[in-house]
């Protein structure tokens, strides 16, 4: 009789984060997550189509929870800058979470091909709550703003710029 597994998805996941966190990037395979889950590499491929698959899923699902928070702050303050304050919050936390991914030279050139597709798509969730606000403040021309601040905020907090830095300029931004 076959032996009935519960949740395998959530179990690779699981291992892969873990072990990326404990061994980096470059240093974790599918084979090590599929032994570390005590799997065939064939249990493994029925859930996940590559090692890329299946840290995507799990970064998305932490980007997911992000959203959330964004989100919810957004509700329950309409000030521009509190709310990119938390986008900003919420987007540096994700990176040094998940630090050893985006840094790895091999899961950049791995992610290279899809990363401006998803830009795309990671610049309207933050423009979202941003371009909100700007329209209950009465910004004129409130998505472009917001479009123009969550890419802003999306480069400068990729390279580390923390947001006493940013909130200078962005402070310009937001003068009616």
């Amino acid at each position: 009789m076959p032996k009935i597994i519960e949740n395998v998805r959530g179990r690779l996941i699981d291992e892969a984060r873990s072990q990326i966190n404990e061994n980096g990037y470059d240093n974790v395979t599918i084979r090590s997550i599929a032994k570390g889950c005590e799997l065939g590499l064939g249990t493994f491929y029925n859930y996940f189509k590559s090692k890329e698959m299946l840290i995507a899923s799990f970064l998305l699902e932490d980007w997911k929870a992000r959203i959330e928070e964004i989100n919810s702050a957004s509700e329950s303050n309409a000030d521009p800058m509190s709310i990119v304050k938390a986008i900003h919050f919420e987007l540096s936390d994700f990176i040094a979470s998940n630090i050893s991914i985006f840094t790895s030279p091999n899961a950049i050139k791995s992610f290279n091909s899809v990363a401006s597709e998803y830009h795309k798509i990671l610049r309207g969730q933050i423009a979202r709550p941003i371009c909100h606000a700007c329209t209950v403040a009465g910004y004129d021309n409130a998505e472009f703003l917001s479009q123009f601040v969550a890419e802003s905020i999306l480069t400068w907090t990729v390279a580390k710029k923390s947001f006493d830095e940013l909130a200078p300029v962005l402070n310009k931004l937001f003068i009616k």
